[in-house]
């Protein structure tokens, strides 16, 4: 994942934090640490599964487990490196931000929809089994925070891309579940039941505490701190955000990977690779329509091919989690998820650098 060495404070000066170096490199090399965790899950998969069923010794709820935790961290960072500044103009564009949020869970819900009729009947259920809850789950999670990294990297809004992250995480546990219900009408009966134990997981008071109460604690740590303490802690905050993402994909991994390895045929490694790419694709089309649709400028285009095609991936781990152990295509879906939307993010990158380049 792109990045820049050093971070701009609200004045326009530059910090450059002691690890700046180290978490340029750790995010442009991301994509390849995310492949190394999915290797090793498959051939050392035993600490990763030690890492899912440590849960603390004072808990008194058995649910709260170290993906748990894991999670709430990853979402606790991301909310504490929010530049609020950036945010202001959202409130004079709301229309954007509203068309925004509809097209981001709507067009993907609707693609899965279409494939749960379509697939089944021309391959047999068999053969997608899984693969349809993994995609169906991806495709209802909110706005990945990498985006913001990608479309800084791009020359786009922000503002706008922040914007996005901060209220699709905050709406999420009240249209995931609905999105997942929804999605379910067109999925054999398993797969529908499927979905209903992520919407029942995804319901209750427990995970909804742990999803909205760690950005809440991140948005007031940012707003406590100040921006010029925050500017100084972002490089740590990121080389703890990536380290959290890179442990939690392995250790939700360690339980799948031997066996999709050991178990499935590559034609299902194939499909599933075919359908996750597409998923990202669609993402970046229906960001472009939408951009057009609406005459929005070049920085605004980008936020949003980049907010409709990145999904958080690292919620889908932990909810997947539930059901791993009977269904591990639920985990490749969405490992294979993780790794192409960054392939396709880059590629928009290259596109967009290389069309300045010819402008130029």
């Amino acid at each position: 994942m792109a990045s820049t060495e050093s971070s701009n404070s609200d004045d326009g000066r530059i910090i450059a934090g002691p690890y700046a170096a180290f978490a340029a490199w750790l995010h442009r090399n991301l994509l390849w640490l995310l492949v190394g965790c999915y290797l090793l899950a498959a051939v050392l998969p035993k600490p990763g599964q030690a890492i899912r069923r440590w849960s603390p010794a004072l808990a008194d709820n058995q649910d709260i487990t170290a993906p748990l935790l894991l999670l709430a961290l990853l979402l606790f960072c991301a909310a504490a490196v929010v530049r609020w500044t950036q945010m202001r103009e959202l409130l004079q564009r709301p229309g954007i931000l509203l068309v925004s949020l509809i097209a981001i869970w709507l067009v993907p819900c609707l693609f899965v929809s279409a494939l749960g009729w379509i697939l089944p009947s021309v391959l047999g259920s068999f053969a997608t089994s899984g693969m349809l809850v993994g995609l169906a789950l991806v495709a209802a999670m909110p706005v990945a925070n990498s985006s913001v990294a990608w479309c800084q990297n791009s020359k786009g809004n922000v503002g706008l891309s922040l914007g996005i992250i901060v209220l699709t995480i905050v709406l999420c546990p009240i249209v995931t579940p609905q999105l997942l219900n929804l999605m379910g009408f067109s999925l054999s009966p398993l797969e529908t039941q499927q979905c209903e134990q992520l919407v029942k997981r995804f319901s209750s008071s427990t995970f909804i505490v742990w999803v909205i109460f760690p950005s809440f604690a991140g948005m007031m740590f940012n707003r406590l701190a100040g921006p010029a303490w925050i500017e100084r802690l972002r490089d740590t905050l990121r080389l703890i955000s990536a380290g959290t993402l890179l442990t939690l994909n392995y250790a939700s991994a360690s339980l799948a990977m031997p066996r999709i390895f050991g178990e499935e045929v590559w034609q299902t490694i194939l499909l599933s690779t075919v359908l996750a790419m597409v998923l990202s694709m669609l993402g970046i089309a229906s960001g472009w329509v939408t951009a057009r649709a609406m005459s929005l400028d070049k920085p605004t285009t980008t936020a949003l091919m980049f907010g409709f095609s990145m999904k958080h991936t690292g919620l889908a781990l932990v909810l997947a989690d539930y059901i791993a152990q009977q269904e591990p295509r639920v985990i490749l879906m969405i490992v294979l998820a993780t790794l192409l939307q960054h392939v396709v993010a880059g590629l928009t990158d290259w596109y967009f650098m290389h069309r300045a380049e010819r402008v130029s």
